[in-house]
């Protein structure tokens, strides 16, 4: 099971007896077994006992609440996997320190810009070569970046040159100009926005696990509210989620049917449209969790060697 998704309004969510039980006002009680729960997503307000959230952190179940029409009011409450806390001290004198930071946040790029070229390989379109050929001159480019912002500044302009390409390929019918996000205008949109958040949880995630503190980010900086290493941990799997997200589409899996009309909240999947995405989440999901781990491990590792001795704390992810 892993993972269990409550797409239902009014429900009541109690712990009984190494079970969750589910109560629905118009069906009979159901139970899920504890043990077989990894994260627990609901994606409208529920009921929920103290006792519960007791038992899933104390278990190590994630309680995830995702809000479409309201991002900002989704929250996570993340099992507490590594409670040495030493890992977490070096990785806050390690972020403290600029030229560390810098060189950290350059392999964080380039290795983004890599995946990006490596999913636009995938297909035969006209201008993939020219763009792939791009984002091979801005690794270059990102290699000689001296400041922080420059270097956001070259990774911005090669986003939005992918999101460019995209554009050019998707219908026309689905008013997709580029990646805009609250509220989301469209329906391409709508799904980057509800992927990305379910990508960074899962990121937040993956860091507890390796035990390092996800509000202390290299790339992204210290925010109040935000986990900046989990905004961080997901950069490179971006490109991978973007190009997932299209191929619903350019499949037409998913289409301007599965969206309800649009309104002061944005462009939202409809009913049907969330059954169907979560479907199809299901494999490329797993696929996004190893890939986040890995890059966790990647991490944890840089900052244990740093604490041991001073070359380069800064690992290569790995190649594409």
């Amino acid at each position: 099971m892993g993972r269990v998704i409550l797409d239902r309004r009014e429900l009541a969510l109690e712990y009984i007896t190494d079970c969750l039980l589910i109560r629905s006002p118009d069906q009979p009680p159901r139970t899920l077994p504890l043990a077989r729960i990894q994260q627990l997503i609901c994606l409208h307000s529920v009921q929920v006992t103290t006792q519960l959230i007791g038992q899933l952190l104390k278990r190590g179940i994630d309680f995830i609440v995702v809000n479409q029409r309201h991002v900002e009011h989704g929250f996570s409450l993340f099992a507490d996997h590594q409670r040495d806390a030493t890992r977490r001290a070096l990785q806050y004198r390690w972020q403290e320190q600029d030229a560390l930071r810098l060189a950290w946040s350059r392999r964080l790029v380039i290795h983004k810009l890599k995946v990006a070229s490596h999913t636009l390989q995938t297909t035969d379109e006209v201008g993939s070569r020219a763009l792939r050929e791009s984002l091979a001159r801005g690794c270059l480019r990102v290699v000689q970046a001296e400041t922080e912002d420059a270097l956001r500044g070259m990774e911005g302009a090669a986003q939005k040159a992918v999101f460019a390409w995209w554009r050019k390929r998707l219908p026309e019918s689905l008013g997709f100009n580029g990646r805009k996000r609250r509220p989301p205008p469209d329906p391409v949109n709508a799904v980057l926005s509800l992927s990305y958040v379910l990508a960074h949880d899962e990121a937040a995630r993956q860091l507890k696990i390796a035990g390092l503190d996800p509000c202390l980010g290299m790339y992204h900086r210290l925010v109040s509210g935000r986990l900046a290493l989990a905004c961080d941990l997901m950069e490179p799997l971006r490109p991978v989620i973007e190009a997932w997200v299209m191929s619903l589409f350019l499949e037409r899996r998913l289409d301007s049917r599965h969206f309800g009309s649009p309104s002061r909240q944005g462009c939202l999947l409809g009913k049907q449209g969330r059954l169907q995405f979560y479907e199809y989440l299901e494999v490329p999901q797993r696929q996004w969790r190893k890939r986040l781990a890995g890059y966790a491990r990647v991490l944890a590792n840089a900052v244990d060697a740093r604490a041991e001795a001073e070359p380069s704390p800064v690992q290569e992810f790995g190649n594409e």
